[in-house]
């Protein structure tokens, strides 16, 4: 029953973000999710604020984003055809470059500072430098996961303090990347876009769509007198999360160190092992896209707004001096990464690129999405094929793959100053090998 109220109550917080950011014109205009808005509500219903919900409830729901995460990834790949290597590299090569050598950066601007200044100063365990990167390229789900990570490597603080560098992340990747817009569109580097008009109309600000705008969200692919199709895509999705419990299992019984490893990369790796399986077979034609990604929305909603409610605002203000320095620096990388890095690696359409990933950086793959349709409203750049094959590349690695999982843990074996010259030395190669592209020619500001 207890199960049953809480979820209850995340119904009642998703209805209140929606009616709050129905009614209240900011909180459109930030365009802040739903979800993000809900789970405020209830962090200041909780019992670390007004104390009206019961602690037994924020409890269950503390418990949920570890377990949706697994079924976010594990449905990452499912319903999409996976290109080879020379596509991937011909559609995005850029980007994905740009891609990696900003989370490189965001975990060596971790370190660094925590290594050098954070470390001495305040005495903040080396695993705090690995927040950076969990909340900005990570999110909410990322940082849900890895909190059986950070506990079972003695931060016991990591999993609260990662949930509140993904809250920073969404609402710097907001605010700051409609700004950038305002700003490119300005300097003439938004080529789809008439400096003229106000960047805040450009957007959909609105919540709830009008009947006649309405589209289908998905598509039945089997008879529901035989099985409903959202059953057979649920089903689809939770074997992908027991093939990535079985290769957990094997992975930690490698060694001690591995012993906590989780689970939810390794459901993407099942993910993948499916619609390849699924391809070959014949299969894939019933894999519908839009029904997986009603999956990963809804868990991701209830993700969030469990992430948030449910945050452990004590061990965040035990460390909020840090906290604050930390997210900070992963600003000023990640925005000079923008301004200075991409227009140089990224030659083609190098402002739609790069603000999709800056908004996936920073917030979610939502905002990034967001502003990538604020500035390319008709789809007409190279925006979202590249961010695509960027996010089949790099999503396996950072932001909740493989680098993201292994590093806390190479940390903790090897220590700040190891890991932080291997990160910075793949960096330097990414950035120098091939060798970086020159900048395209300046637009003349209209």
């Amino acid at each position: 029953m207890d199960f049953l109220v809480a979820l209850g109550g995340l119904g009642l917080l998703l209805l209140a973000g929606l009616v709050l950011r129905s009614r209240v014109r900011l909180l459109r205009s930030l365009m802040l999710p739903v979800s993000v808005i809900g789970g405020f509500v209830g962090l200041a219903l909780g019992p670390y604020m007004l104390d009206v919900i019961p602690a037994d409830t924020v409890a269950v729901w503390s418990g949920l984003p570890g377990i949706l995460i697994n079924f976010v990834f594990a449905a990452l790949f499912l319903g999409v055809t996976i290109p080879s290597p020379g596509k991937l590299v011909s559609l995005g090569g850029p980007l994905i470059r740009f891609a990696a050598i900003v989370a490189l950066g965001q975990l060596a601007v971790g370190m660094l500072l925590t290594w050098l200044v954070l470390g001495p100063l305040f005495s903040t365990p080396e695993l705090f430098a690995s927040l950076l990167e969990v909340g900005f390229i990570g999110g909410h789900g990322t940082a849900a996961a890895m909190t059986p990570v950070f506990e079972g490597l003695g931060f016991e603080a990591g999993g609260a303090l990662g949930q509140m560098s993904a809250t920073v992340g969404i609402v710097v990747g907001v605010v700051s990347g409609l700004a950038l817009v305002h700003w490119g569109v300005r300097h003439g580097h938004a080529n789809q876009l008439d400096p003229s008009r106000d960047v805040a109309d450009m957007g959909d600000m609105t919540t709830l769509v009008p009947s006649d705008e309405r589209t289908t969200a998905a598509t039945h692919t089997t008879r529901s007198g035989a099985i409903d199709t959202f059953t057979l895509h649920v089903s689809v999705t939770m074997v992908a999360v027991l093939i990535g419990w079985l290769l957990m299992t094997g992975i930690r019984s490698l060694h001690s160190s591995m012993s906590g490893f989780p689970l939810f990369p390794l459901a993407m790796i099942g993910g993948i092992a499916i619609q390849l399986g699924a391809s070959r077979a014949g299969a894939a034609t019933y894999f519908d896209r839009a029904t997986f990604e009603r999956i990963m929305g809804l868990s991701l909603d209830v993700l969030i707004v469990a992430a948030i409610a449910s945050l452990r605002l004590d061990l965040f203000l035990q460390n909020v001096v840090p906290f604050t320095l930390l997210m900070l620096a992963g600003i000023a990388w990640t925005l000079m990464a923008f301004l200075v890095l991409a227009p140089r690696m990224i030659q083609q359409d190098w402002f739609e690129q790069s603000i999709t990933f800056y908004g996936m950086a920073t917030a979610v793959t939502a905002i990034g999405l967001m502003l990538l349709r604020v500035v390319d409203p008709e789809n007409r750049t190279t925006g979202a094929q590249a961010f695509a094959a960027q996010a089949l590349v790099i999503s396996p690695m950072v932001g909740g793959g493989f680098v993201t999982v292994t590093v806390p843990i190479l940390i903790v074996n090897f220590g700040l100053p190891v890991v932080l010259t291997g990160v910075v030395g793949v960096g330097l190669v990414l950035f120098l090998w091939p060798k970086p592209g020159t900048r395209p020619p300046t637009r003349v500001s209209r």
